[in-house]
């Protein structure tokens, strides 16, 4: 099984939680047969899987997924722990950061594998709200991440952070000022160019994309690979800006509406093998996302 796309540009996998139900090792297995050499491993699915909760992050646990990892030739990209580090709740805020040295833990004892988050919202309930924009908002992520970081320093872990409009760090200007003020190199970053999108702004992806891989390429360490669709409502939470209209996301290719080999070619010049995780992707889409990642189908579908 090739553990990377042409040229060796990235390693191809996927967000277990969107394989078919089954327990974790049913779906670790599934990867592999489906052509995927790497996983995200989202903390709530061990959650909700064995009956657990942080506290159940332990080394037996992390043994016995190493080894059926192993025995299918599958790697974790990145352990997820999307928990709010810019809640301006301080009891809320300790439980996360509590969570959070919890997986640090456990990525180390899966091998080393970096743990991710999104960039969380500046309200107690996590909503998607105008206060995310605001320069408050982005100092409170700032002074989370910060703690975060030191958790994963002290672990010899890694933090990733997944910008996205939703979220507190929308913009990559806004994630250059995270990487800068916080200040570590136990922070990287996880990139998906359609997260970083909304209806506004469709048409003028490439900028979006140039603009990101310049300020913020040399600490990118995981990529997400998206495709979407704009429809013309607002009913739902989601990439919406005001205008009416909001994205709705596919796995990479599905839609041909974004251009995933400007990110291709990045990662062949500069990242050679870097993870790509496909991300809301289903079995009649997979092996259109991995004909794109293997750079043999740049339109999709």
């Amino acid at each position: 099984m090739s553990a990377r796309g042409v040229d060796g540009a990235v390693t191809p996998g996927v967000r277990l939680h969107d394989l078919p139900a089954g327990s974790v090792e049913d779906r670790i297995r599934k990867a592999a047969d489906l052509g995927f050499c790497c996983v995200q491993l989202p903390s709530k699915v061990l959650y909700s899987s064995y009956g657990i909760d942080a506290t159940g992050l332990t080394r037996g646990l992390a043994d016995h997924l190493s080894q059926v990892l192993q025995d299918a030739g599958v790697s974790v990209a990145v352990l997820g722990c999307y928990k709010n580090l810019a809640t301006p709740d301080e009891e809320q805020l300790r439980r996360n950061l509590a969570e959070y040295d919890a997986c640090f833990a456990f990525a180390q004892w899966l091998g080393g594998c970096p743990v991710g988050t999104e960039t969380g919202r500046p309200n107690v309930e996590n909503k998607v709200r105008d206060d995310r924009f605001s320069s408050t908002a982005l100092d409170a992520f700032v002074e989370g991440a910060r703690c975060a970081t030191a958790l994963a320093e002290a672990r010899g872990a890694k933090l990733l952070i997944e910008p996205g409009w939703n979220e507190v760090v929308c913009t990559p200007e806004r994630c250059r000022e995270v990487l800068d003020r916080v200040d570590s190199s136990s922070l990287g970053v996880i990139y998906d160019g359609v997260s970083l999108l909304h209806p506004s702004i469709v048409g003028r992806e490439a900028d979006e994309v140039a603009r990101m891989l310049q300020l913020c390429g040399d600490r990118i360490e995981v990529l997400h690979a998206k495709d979407f669709e704009v429809v013309d409502n607002e009913d739902q939470e989601g990439w919406c800006d005001g205008t009416g209209s909001r994205l709705v996301c596919h796995g990479v290719g599905v839609t041909g509406a974004f251009d995933y080999s400007p990110i291709l070619d990045w990662a062949a010049r500069e990242r050679p093998g870097i993870p790509a995780v496909v991300e809301n992707g289903c079995a009649e889409t997979f092996s259109t996302c991995l004909r794109v990642l293997a750079g043999a189908d740049k339109a999709g579908a």
